[in-house]
């Protein structure tokens, strides 16, 4: 569950809450255990917003070879103003329906 956060990140939420559960049972022996400090647990949730963040900044900063596939074109402004010299890099939305 840990080290599939990208993979776990477009699943439905019935099955993110079920991911959810499973890690409060894991982590309900370890708070109850009376430990001097309580180690602190990020969510699963907070861990696959970071690893997609992650990837994101790798793709657009860091130039890693095997990830410029998912590398977006930059969008061309059509209208020079002030917002979109202080903002260059802005991505094109691709469209989508649902």
């Amino acid at each position: 569950m840990e080290y599939a956060c990208l993979g776990w990140g477009a699943a439905a939420n019935k099955h993110l809450a079920l991911l959810d559960k499973a890690q409060a049972c894991a982590v309900r022996p370890i708070k109850d255990s009376g430990a001097w400090q309580e180690p602190r647990f990020h969510s699963l949730q907070h861990r696959r917003d970071v690893a997609g963040l992650t990837v994101m900044y790798k793709v657009h900063q860091q130039w890693v070879p095997h990830l410029q596939t998912l590398q977006q074109p930059l969008r061309r402004a059509r209208v020079t103003t002030r917002a979109v010299a202080l903002a260059p890099a802005e991505l094109l939305q691709p469209r989508c329906r649902t």
